[in-house]
């Protein structure tokens, strides 16, 4: 029961952390086949989503009123979207016709097809004014500057 206890007589114990020849080469072949599992993806970009084309999209519906009290611009306004992905429902007016500049009003589109709209017409002030039970999902008023976005 004396005994001395020694822990530098004893002899050392082989874990298996300790065996670098086994643990590294493991270590580098999962990190190499992390690598190419990684980088290859077979074609580069096929695994993105593919982005379409506007007429692959569906057409946006718009009201097109008349902001600035030019006889017939909600008309002639509409009818130069006709080559566009846009679906006019309907054409007015606005209640006074205090509009300098043309606007777009969301009613209840969303963001990707506000910047569509704006990329279709070139008209980039926009405002919201939701409302579900409207007919369409944007309203363009057109200011007295029309002739920059008719075209």
């Amino acid at each position: 029961m004396n005994e001395r206890f020694d822990l530098t007589n004893r002899p050392p114990e082989k874990k298996w952390y300790t065996k670098a020849g086994i643990v590294y080469p493991v270590i580098v072949l999962v990190l190499a086949l992390l690598v190419y599992l990684i980088f290859s993806r077979g074609g580069g970009d096929s695994y993105l989503p593919k982005a379409y084309e506007e007429d692959q999209l569906p057409a946006i519906k718009v009201q097109v009123l008349n902001g600035c009290g030019y006889e017939q611009l909600a008309s002639e306004f509409a009818a130069s979207l006709a080559n566009r992905n846009i679906d006019v429902v309907s054409v007015g007016d606005t209640p006074k016709p205090i509009y300098d500049k043309s606007i777009i009003v969301i009613r209840k589109g969303d963001k990707q097809d506000l910047a569509r709209l704006q990329r279709m017409t070139g008209i980039q002030r926009w405002t919201s004014a939701l409302n579900e039970y409207h007919n369409a999902e944007f309203d363009i008023i057109v200011g007295r500057d029309y002739e920059e976005y008719m075209k």
